[in-house]
């Protein structure tokens, strides 16, 4: 503790702090905290290291962000791992739902490399490993099973790549192949693949599985190939020749449906009406052909052949000139032709002509698709809310609206039906605030606010007070009712000071801030002293 000892040792004089070292510091302390510039920054700064403590202390005990290190592993697997990872004394986390196990963000390339070194999770081997791990000098059967492991290895690993198949089994089985015809067996294969939770093979995946196996296969027919799940479901059956029509009479009725809903949405709205269609198709596949000619054909080619003997036989010794000569002609009035000549000369004529014809042909092929409309029906009910002063006639022109959307025809024998009732308000079970995502979030930042608040209370503002405090204490102890304390040193009998020379730094260093921030007490103290002086002088 300093204290004051009048100046001179006697009389009342200034008063002039003493103390030690630790006194002095405290004395320092205070006077740096009671700058103006200090005291308006003490609450940022408090305020500051205040979050920086609490984001410290969060990030301490928040665990570390975590990725995944394996999606994807079997049991076993997934055993072997983690005994790596514990032996490792890396934390994990396993997901319940998908199996992915993760690990914190700075952890997940040393894992990966314990992982691989240790040999835990091994690479499978391929095909091309199999067949070169064949050793030398093996026999033919040794040989075609390896050939024939490589080939369902190698087949095991391309169907592993469809999304959602975690595990595959391949099984080819081919026969010895035999010098007669008639006892070759055609080979067969059957697979049977796990899939994820949730998951499911469409038809076409289905499909693309067995023509890959029988394609990858000589001599393998796609019939052959068997497929079965983890549940013992055959997915290569035969399909129901009925599905594709319930799914194609499904697919209809949802886009009329769709139709009939934009059209009467604006008009009533999204509740106040429900429809409904049904739909009866023509799924009988119809190929008729025609062929027609036309009657009228044009000539394409005509041939005329003629030829004439005369009735006059000749007579005699053949050889000889005793011939009868041709009887003489005959005047007659008109151009003379060759059937006169001919009649004239009294022989025998024939004529033939050929006409070719020309004929149209016309054939006419016509497919009929299954999945023509052969019936439908639509039904439509309206709230009577909606509707509360509608007529026939504004039912009507509704009807005409649904007919005209749907493209009903009444030669089809199509029904459009159209009818306004009351309908009763479902109310929905509403879920509790405390089940909502909201209010979980509100909490999590209630607490974190709650949180801030507590430190700032706690912490930040009673430091606010000391440092405020500690001001207030050295305004009033330099503007007292007497004055201000000057540091003065004072001097024994011998002339020596009884202050080293820290302790007097220290005073000049207060006695300097004392009279920059109050300078008008300053000046009234030294001239109190001045005056003291002066009185003692006159006495003395």
């Amino acid at each position: 503790m300093a204290s004051l000892v009048p100046a001179g040792g006697t009389g009342s004089g200034v008063a002039v702090p003493l103390g030690s070292g630790a006194g002095m510091f405290g004395e320092r302390l205070r006077s740096f905290a009671a700058q103006s510039a200090v005291r308006k920054a003490a609450p940022w700064f408090a305020g500051v290291a205040g979050m920086g403590l609490l984001a410290l202390t969060w990030a301490a005990l928040s665990p570390a962000p975590q990725r995944v290190l394996y999606s994807s592993l079997g049991d076993a697997e997934r055993a072997s791992v983690v005994t790596t990872l514990d032996k490792a004394g890396i934390s994990y986390t396993i997901d319940s739902s998908t199996g992915a196990l993760t690990v914190g963000e700075d952890d997940v390339y040393r894992a990966r490399m314990l992982v691989a070194s240790d040999g835990s999770l091994a690479a499978p081997e391929t095909g091309s490993d199999l067949i070169a791990s064949l050793p030398m000098g093996a026999s033919r059967t040794l040989e075609g099973d390896r050939l024939r492991a490589a080939q369902e290895r190698e087949l095991t690993m391309t169907i592993m790549e469809i999304v959602g198949v975690e595990a595959v089994r391949v099984h080819i089985a081919k026969a010895e192949r035999s010098v007669f015809v008639r006892e070759d067996v055609a080979p067969s294969a059957s697979i049977m693949v796990r899939l994820a939770r949730g998951r499911q093979l469409t038809d076409g995946q289905v499909v693309a599985i067995t023509n890959l196996v029988a394609g990858s296969v000589p001599g393998l027919s796609i019939d052959a190939v068997k497929v079965v799940d983890q549940h013992g479901k055959l997915l290569t059956q035969a399909r129901d020749p009925h599905s594709g029509r319930i799914d194609l009479q499904a697919q209809m009725e949802a886009k009329l449906n769709s139709q009939v809903s934009q059209l009467l949405t604006p008009m009533f709205g999204a509740g106040a009406f429900t429809a409904q269609v049904q739909v009866e198709l023509d799924m009988n596949e119809v190929t008729s052909a025609r062929e027609s000619y036309d009657k009228d054909g044009t000539v394409r080619r005509e041939t005329t052949q003629q030829s004439q003997s005369s009735d006059v036989t000749a007579g005699g010794i053949p050889g000889v000139l005793a011939n009868t000569p041709p009887a003489e002609g005959e005047a007659r009035q008109g151009a003379p032709n060759d059937t006169q000549q001919g009649n004239t000369a009294g022989g025998i004529g024939e004529s033939s002509a050929t006409r070719v014809y020309e004929l149209g042909r016309e054939v006419l092929v016509s497919n009929l698709s299954p999945g023509s409309v052969k019936y439908l029906s639509v039904a439509v009910a309206i709230d009577q809310a909606a509707l509360a002063k509608a007529s026939a006639a504004d039912i009507n022109k509704v009807k005409e609206l649904v007919t005209a959307a749907v493209g009903a025809r009444e030669d089809r024998g199509d029904k459009v039906t159209v009818v306004m009732r009351p309908f009763e308000k479902i109310e929905a079970e509403e879920v509790p605030f405390y089940e909502t995502s909201w209010f979980a979030m509100a909490v999590r930042n209630g607490v974190a606010i709650l949180a801030v608040l507590l430190v700032l209370l706690l912490a930040v503002r009673p430091a606010i007070k000391a440092l405020r405090g500690m001001g207030v204490s050295d305004k009033t102890a330099g503007s007292s009712g007497e004055g201000v304390a000057l540091p003065i040193p004072t001097y024994d009998i011998e002339g020596t000071t009884s202050l080293n020379r820290e302790t007097l730094d220290g005073q000049i260093e207060l006695a300097q801030r004392v009279a920059r921030e109050n300078p008008d007490d300053a000046v009234l103290a030294l001239r109190r002293l001045l005056a003291e002086d002066a009185r003692a002088g006159a006495s003395a």
